[in-house]
């Protein structure tokens, strides 16, 4: 799916990337950039740049780049498509139906059956809750006091018990074995002649995704067996690592503060006794994906998971998942070791009310936590909780914060506030260099993912983004390149391609400048490539040779292709093709 480059441009230019990041990350001018602390890795020191004159963003630590489309795309866990549509409705620019490849079209269309083969399977499950079949899954929800106007609301259903009931009804409809099956809605059976329903007698709750649309299913047994709750499997259309049960009525509720629960029956009572903000991860353990997907809709969130030891381990690693998202987090139980569903049908909402006035910051939370391991009128205990509690204190950010607590942790243990700011100070240091390690590793990781194999030779990489970055800022350098460099002496794709970019741009447009250069390449992997090229310009003092660096440059990149060329050769002719080309390469000279 394809919009005209002129126009991709066009809405680029109409969404300055400082503005737009601005709305995720708090940033700070120095000079043409800004600074920040950047939105997709934990980090206390700003990494994270934009450059405002280039109109690209950069981390030092973690690598994340692109111009304001794959900011955008990695932020929004957007397509390339999706972002130019959210930048062109930002700048009021209408778009036209965009050139679509077969193979988009056709995914377009397999999406659109199965976002209607769910909507046909919610309804066929709600009728079913309301026929004589469902007799007993209404009794049941009379029993855990699901009142009738808010079941409808969330379109709970129920699945009969049958092998085949769902199958046959979509079947009937008109729609393939093949799209059933890969809206994991249906099973192969095991002698593997035949297809059988997923979800049999269980009451059903439908999963929607923020547009309000059903993309999945959990279904809770009625009687005795495993497991209790059944989800709908990874498909096209759902994730469970992703995907937050009740998403689209608290992302309705306007609230920048979530509750987040741990179970759809948490969810579901929360709401109908007026919580509106509230939100489920759907029995799984919470993840990034999670967190990313809360932080697009809440800055807050209250944490009310189980107060039995299962839940409070929940809890305890769930909190760093949204610290480290930006996420601003407070904790609460319900007491007597109840979860919110039975505690909120026994007390009521206004006794539920209290419970989220009282929640405490998560530091409190997890300090409490750990203080109930110890003894602390043994000497033993108190230092291990006091090392324990530095640990956790030296993850705060706020020098305010840390104060208070080790306040706090000193009057609680009589260990002197200033050993405890030494062990703190010293765990800030060890994280700091961990910090550094990770960095390097990701870099690391990063070239092997983008094709940079340990075989080339040193410096190639450098080699090509220097070319490109010299070709980009000057066309006369990149017109003398055209005639000695070929596409295939760039051995990343992606700088072979920016390459031949380049020179379009010099041709039409009469300049090169970076986003545009950007935008060029759809996928966000392409755009960090493309970024890296100009985010580490190389150093030109007054004791810079130009024309010496792009000789070596050049050299570097010839080698390494006839090296490769060589090694692959088989025949004489071959040999003697690339002792031909070993030869002009050492009577090369460039002229700048």
């Amino acid at each position: 799916m394809r919009y005209p480059r002129e126009l991709l441009e066009e809405i680029r230019m109409q969404n300055d990337i400082v503005d737009i990041v601005s709305q995720y990350v708090p940033l700070k001018q120095k000079g043409s950039s800004y600074f920040g602390l950047c939105p997709f890795h934990h980090e206390k020191t700003p990494s994270f740049s934009v450059n405002s004159e280039k109109q690209f963003y950069y981390c030092f630590g973690c690598g994340a780049s692109g111009n304001v489309y794959g900011f955008l795309m990695e932020m929004e866990n957007m397509d390339f498509v999706e972002a130019v549509k959210e930048l062109a409705s930002r700048a009021h620019i209408t778009l036209p139906e965009p050139e679509r490849s077969a193979q988009v079209m056709a995914a377009e269309r397999q999406k659109a059956r199965l976002l209607e083969i769910h909507k046909k399977a919610g309804r066929f499950y709600y009728d079913v809750l309301q026929s004589q079949q469902g007799e007993n899954a209404r009794a049941y929800m009379q029993k855990r006091g699901m009142q009738p106007n808010a079941a409808r609301k969330f379109g709970i259903g129920y699945a009969p018990d049958s092998r085949h009931a769902l199958y046959d009804f979509l079947t009937q409809s008109g729609y393939s074995v093949e799209d059933l099956r890969l809206s994991g809605l249906i099973l192969a059976d095991k002698s593997g002649e035949g297809y059988h329903d997923r979800f049999r007698n269980r009451l059903m709750f439908p999963i929607f995704d923020a547009q309000a649309r059903v993309v999945g299913f959990g279904g809770r047994i009625l009687d005795k067996g495993e497991p209790k709750y059944l989800n709908s499997p990874e498909t096209p259309l759902f994730s469970k690592s992703r995907n937050l049960y009740g998403l689209h009525l608290a992302k309705a509720s306007k609230r920048k503060e979530f509750i987040l629960v741990e179970g759809y029956m948490d969810m579901f009572s929360l709401y109908q006794a007026g919580f509106h903000n509230v939100v489920a991860s759907l029995g799984t353990a919470f993840n990034q994906e999670h967190a990313r997907t809360l932080k697009k809709y809440a800055s807050d969130v209250i944490l009310l998971y189980d107060s039995d030891e299962a839940g409070t381990n929940a809890a305890l690693r769930a909190i760093p998942v949204l610290v480290e998202n930006g996420i601003r987090v407070r904790v609460t139980q319900v007491p007597d070791g109840k979860d919110p569903d039975e505690y909120i049908r026994q007390n009521g909402a206004q006794a539920f009310a209290r419970l989220l006035v009282d929640a405490v910051h998560y530091i409190s939370f997890q300090i409490a936590c750990i203080r109930k391991q110890y003894d602390l009128r043994i000497p033993e205990h108190k230092v291990r909780f006091a090392t324990q509690a530095a640990e956790i204190l030296a993850k705060l950010d706020s020098e305010i914060e840390r104060n208070v607590y080790t306040t706090e942790v000193s009057r609680m243990t009589g260990v002197e506030e200033s050993a405890l700011q030494n062990e703190i100070q010293k765990r800030m240091r060890q994280a700091d260099e961990s910090f550094a390690q990770e960095a390097q590793r990701r870099r690391i990781q990063r070239q092997r993912q983008y094709g940079e194999v340990e075989k080339e030779e040193a410096g190639v990489i450098d080699a090509q983004k220097s070319l490109l970055y010299f070709s980009a800022s000057h066309q006369h350098i990149y017109e003398i390149l055209q005639n000695i460099l070929t596409p295939e002496d760039f051995p990343t794709k992606a700088y072979a391609d920016a390459f031949t970019a380049i020179g379009t741009l010099w041709a039409e447009a009469g300049n090169v400048f970076p986003a545009e250069l950007i935008s060029f390449f759809e996928d966000a992997q392409t755009q960090r490539q493309i970024t890296a090229i100009f985010a580490a310009q190389p150093l030109e003092d007054a004791e810079f040779d130009l024309q010496k660096a792009i000789k070596e440059a050049v050299t570097i990149l010839k080698r390494n292709r006839i090296a490769q060329e060589m090694a692959q050769a088989q025949t004489a002719e071959q040999i003697q093709a690339c002792l031909e080309e070993k030869r002009k390469l050492e009577a090369l000279h460039i002229t700048i």
